[in-house]
């Protein structure tokens, strides 16, 4: 029974074991109670489906393409140190596009910026391993007092030193968004910017494999007809498949990648799910403190789930039921109407879908994945479709076999595969403390 899952006492036989099962006065009809409301395998019905895996590991490559914007948090006027560098400054470049390689300076002499704090527009003539050329055989130097390190050709590492373009002092600044403006060289310049190479980063998924089983009697299987409306035999396979289709529904919402070396030769390889794939767009709140769901909502679609977006302005959300309670009682102003004649005669809204400006739309629609009366109710996964792929290798296959000298029937289901995470900041999850 659903109820008690363990394994039966004995084998079961053709002689029922339980008094409970041989009433004869029943219903047709088996009646299931499932906590799961939706449909089954609800990811499976969202995400697109990509070719069969041909190895374990499942590869995907990303290019994150150069960001113009950066952000400066520290700034030191050249007048402050001495007052003919009136028209310098150094300035902290926290690269936050470029977590990976903020340890080194990626710019160079000769790149321009637009501080947009001052509104003004200046060049770099230092930098932690170069100065711009003041002749054609000379390079700029400047006292260590405001280069802040060791030497008068480099500066200290983090910073670069600017020049204001137009002949005036620099504006100070506490904080400020910075907007790089390429290159500038002069005329008949030799060619001397520094080589770079772009790189493409590597992430992958790990294939997992899924198996359930159940076991008849050849008599339990062929010459018992139960009063239900269905064979016994019927019904423990319909419900075996269901619970396997839930099983890997809730692995691609919750897995970690992770494999395992336990038994020589015979790893255990798990696939990395939706809660674990999202790592930049990750928000979280107390819903006993939020007064307005709906301004929660908005902000949280306009600074993390459609910071990228390219393949349109549509997501999807799934989200846990008390999540969706709250949110549409953020719309109860309005419910009020001075018609009378309210078609159909209903009351209440049904938000399944909230639009931000420029045309960006999120489709919402429950999961008892995230299940009712825990702390998944106030959770939302902000899904890009295109951005994560099916790999299947085995789609609910089924197998009958028996054991060597055993003519007890026994059938076994297995699933294969994983997801193929694409772009992970495309997605977005809110979730509880």
């Amino acid at each position: 029974m659903p109820y008690d899952n363990r394994q039966r006492p004995g084998t079961r036989t053709s002689t029922t074991i339980s008094p409970k099962m041989v009433l004869e006065d029943i219903d047709e009809n088996i009646r299931t109670l499932n906590p799961e409301a939706s449909p089954l395998y609800t990811l499976g019905q969202i995400f697109g489906r990509g070719s069969k895996p041909k190895s374990h590991k499942i590869q995907v490559i990303q290019y994150d393409s150069f960001d113009n914007m950066d952000f400066s948090d520290d700034c030191v006027l050249g007048s402050a140190t001495n007052a003919v560098f009136k028209r310098f400054a150094r300035i902290k470049l926290t690269q936050p596009s470029r977590p990976t390689t903020s340890g080194s300076m990626y710019y160079s002499p000769q790149d321009k910026f637009y501080i947009v704090a001052t509104g003004q527009t200046v060049i770099c003539v230092m930098t932690p391993t170069a100065a711009i050329r003041e002749t054609e055989s000379s390079y700029s130097t400047l006292p260590t007092a405001f280069t802040g390190g060791a030497s008068t050709s480099v500066c200290v590492a983090g910073y670069v030193v600017v020049q204001n373009i137009h002949p005036e002092a620099m504006k100070d600044f506490s904080t400020s968004d910075v907007v790089y403006l390429g290159r500038t060289i002069f005329e008949s310049q030799d060619i001397e910017a520094d080589p770079a190479q772009r790189d493409v980063l590597f992430d992958c998924n790990l294939v997992e494999h899924k198996e359930k089983v159940i076991s008849m009697t050849e008599d339990q299987r062929y010459l018992v007809t139960t009063k239900g409306k269905v064979p016994d035999w019927t019904f423990q396979q319909r419900a075996a498949f269901k619970e396997l289709k839930k099983d890997v529904d809730y692995t691609a919402f919750f897995s970690t990648r992770e494999i395992e070396f336990k038994i020589p030769g015979l790893p255990m390889r798990h696939m990395n799910g939706l809660v674990n794939a999202i790592k930049t767009n990750v928000a979280v709140y107390n819903p006993a403190t939020i007064t307005d769901f709906e301004e929660m909502f908005s902000n949280f679609l306009f600074d993390m789930a459609f910071r990228y977006n390219p393949n349109g302005q549509k997501k999807i959300g799934i989200c846990g039921g008390r999540f969706l309670h709250n949110f549409n009682k953020a719309f109860k102003d309005y419910r009020r109407t001075t018609d009378l004649e309210v078609k159909a005669k209903k009351v209440g809204m049904d938000i399944q879908g909230y639009f931000l400006p420029g045309g960006f739309n999120v489709g919402l629609t429950r999961s008892e994945v995230l299940r009712q009366n825990t702390a998944l109710e106030n959770w939302c996964f902000i899904i890009d479709p295109p951005e994560a792929e099916w790999r299947i290798m085995k789609d609910f296959k089924s197998r009958m076999y028996q054991e060597a000298k055993s003519r007890k029937d026994k059938l076994m289901i297995e699933w294969q595969g994983t997801i193929a995470w694409h772009r992970e900041q495309t997605h977005a999850l809110l979730k509880t403390i």
